[in-house]
């Protein structure tokens, strides 16, 4: 399989080098020159010529010093390995005969912005994709070992791991460098080296980078100013701290929602970002990625590039995304549709038993796309844990379905596929990493990027969405109805849902499916839902203290309602903590809200019961909504998370 990576991926976090083109090589590796090639957290990445009796410091600035003014952690030398030089080697001449023995004369800077396990597991996955490609014969006898030290990197960097598996790591490293007669081994100098940052993983289940997606929490930063405004953004009073200093955030309350990442004016507070392991991926041989895109997204993020908010630029977002080397882009509103079939045929069932007289069903239906309300709900309303539909969110069916249905049709193994989400959600990076969302350690989604986090790299890579040609995305999947565009606003998802609904329940056909009565500004709404001689009455909140107040007077018998629908953020996912920021806030939300009503009017299939790629999903593997296939496949459950007091 031909290795068609980019050479170089830049970013505001650093620079990823993969293969480097015949010209390059000669020029690195040519021993009559001093010449090398650097690349990592500095900011001139490319090939320099390295004065004699230079010292590695000289050598960092003569490639523009470190990104961000970050701390110097360490230099590996060399591709495949030629050690590692901390430190206390900073001062010190930079000695040539360190590269002897490796193939080609690269420095890649790590900076105290790199975890040591993010990079070590990138490490070995490209070395695994070059032996996969035919470039590291040598190291052929050795893969076994070196897959079961990937599988064990794994394990620490989501918390899944005890200081055992380094004792096994430090057994596997010996394994491998004799059988490859390696001078240097990076698991053994890591060990010996970043020992502390190691233990800290697996003890305290905590990446002091940020790096490991499934250890990270939103977290306040020194750039604090103690404004206060992350404070009064928060629906769930989880963070505390006085006027004009640094405030935090009690975690057994919070709900992921970045509300507060929202409202900061300084960005002092970050959830993590995975854009670098994200440009990683991306530069690794043999490595398939795919993407999915939220509708929100595509709504959201031209705003950046000179478009007016709610301009739909999906067919630029693919462009872009293909240009930086992702392989498969697809939309996530394909699966909305796929979700809706399920909910609706939740919330058909059990209308169906409701007005048959059945006094235990579980009414009102919930939605359940928002990973904030459904963390908010698991904390707060324990006893109301029936109620939500076992459906999972959009972003996760398609991770199913892509891991192991496209996939297979595609002869790839779960494993061999990265499945990054575009989100405009903070908290879909906490959705993702929970463990019923995954097949042993390998997660269905394995990491999201936010759209402002997009909006970066495609500005850091020089990708201008206003001026790159349309390409469509890729239909493997199948195409969105209307129905699964409209999940991105308030009012969207249940009434995507009532489509299907009531046409099922009544058997007629509905002339105008846009519900007004279900659409609106208002952050708690009533609605009365009539077709023909069916009538619902459906609540709808964004806002988590909104949403309190409702489950309240739900639990209090003083409303009830057939179905409704929770969202987190203001006027649903348009609002999402890792959109951009606006400063007309409200005016620009309902242009994107309204962005999206506009895609839903212009396409020809509105119903996601219509979807004839939907239906098709169904006639292949899972017979029909609510199967005990489907429940396999696309249902979840909740767990009662117990607050404890800080």
């Amino acid at each position: 399989m031909q290795n068609k990576k980019q050479t170089l991926i830049q970013s505001s976090l650093g620079s990823v080098f993969s293969v480097f083109s015949e010209d390059e090589l000669k020029k690195i590796t040519d021993k009559n020159k001093r010449t090398v090639a650097i690349s990592g957290k500095i900011n001139n990445p490319g090939i320099i010529e390295v004065p004699e009796n230079a010292t590695l410091a000289e050598v960092i600035t003569q490639a523009g010093g470190l990104l961000n003014d970050s701390g110097f952690k360490a230099a590996q030398l060399g591709i495949p390995f030629g050690g590692f030089l901390t430190e206390d080697s900073l001062d010190k001449e930079l000695d040539f005969k360190l590269f002897d023995n490796v193939t080609s004369r690269n420095i890649i800077i790590l900076s105290q912005e790199d975890c040591i396990i993010q990079y070590a597991k990138f490490y070995v996955d490209y070395l695994l994709g070059k032996i996969q490609d035919g470039g590291l014969e040598e190291y052929e006898v050795a893969k076994k070992e070196i897959i079961r030290i990937w599988k064990l990197l794994d394990r620490i960097s989501k918390g899944r791991a005890n200081m055992r598996d380094v004792y096994l790591l430090r057994r596997l490293t010996g394994t491998v460098k004799e059988k490859v007669n390696q001078k240097h081994n990076i698991i053994e100098e890591i060990i010996d080296k970043f020992y502390e940052e190691i233990k800290e993983h697996i003890e305290e289940n905590r990446c002091y980078t940020s790096q490991c997606n499934h250890l990270i929490k939103l977290r306040i930063t020194s750039k604090c100013i103690g404004c206060g405004a992350c404070k009064r953004a928060c629906p769930v009073d989880c963070i505390n701290g006085e006027p004009k200093k640094q405030h935090y955030i009690d975690y057994t309350r919070c709900t992921h929602c970045g509300q507060c990442i929202a409202a900061c004016p300084v960005n002092a507070i970050t959830a993590g970002d995975n854009t670098f392991k994200f440009l990683r991926d991306l530069a690794t041989p043999n490595k398939v990625v795919i993407t999915q895109m939220a509708p929100a997204v595509r709504v959201a993020i031209g705003e950046a590039f000179g478009f007016e908010p709610g301009t739909n630029v999906e067919n630029k977002i693919a462009a872009g995304l293909r240009k930086l080397g992702v392989e498969y882009v697809f939309d996530t509103t394909w699966a909305a549709d796929l979700t809706i079939m399920e909910e609706a045929a939740e919330l058909q069932e059990r209308l169906e038993k409701h007005l048959a007289g059945d006094k235990d069903v579980k009414l009102p239906i919930l939605t359940s796309c928002c990973p904030a309300w459904v963390k908010f709900i698991e904390q707060n309303y324990g006893d109301m844990l029936d109620v939500p539909s076992s459906a999972k969110s959009p972003m996760q069916m398609f991770a199913t379905v892509a891991k192991d249905l496209w996939g297979r049709e595609h002869g790839l193994e779960r494993d061999q596929i990265t499945s990054v989400a575009i989100m405009p959600c903070i908290a879909k990076k906490y959705e993702a990493s929970r463990p019923e969302f995954s097949r042993g350690l390998n997660y269905d989604v394995d990491y999201v990027i936010t759209t402002a986090e997009l909006v970066k790299i495609f500005k850091d890579s020089g990708i201008d969405l206003s001026t790159i040609e349309d390409e469509p995305i890729d239909q493997v999947l199948g195409e969105y109805t209307g129905a699964g565009v409209i999940f991105g606003r308030t009012g969207g998802v249940i009434e995507a849902a009532t489509r299907t609904a009531v046409e099922k329940m009544t058997g007629k056909r509905v002339d105008n499916i846009e519900f007004e009565q279900l659409r609106g500004w208002d952050s708690f709404r009533a609605c009365e839902l009539e077709v023909g001689d069916l009538k619902l009455r459906i609540g709808i909140t964004y806002g988590l203290k909104e949403a309190g107040k409702m489950l309240d007077k739900i639990k209090e018998g003083e409303e009830f309602f057939h179905a409704i629908e929770i969202m987190a953020c203001t006027y649903g996912c348009v609002g999402g903590g890792g959109q951009p920021k606006a400063r007309k806030r409200n005016e620009v939300l309902q242009q994107r809200a309204e962005g999206l009503n506009s895609i839903d009017r212009s396409l020809p299939i509105r119903r996601s019961y219509e979807n004839p790629a939907v239906l098709a999903i169904y006639d292949k593997y899972l017979d029909h909504p609510l199967s005990h296939k489907a429940h396999e496949l696309l249902h979840t459950k909740y767990f009662v998370k117990v607050k404890k007091n800080k």
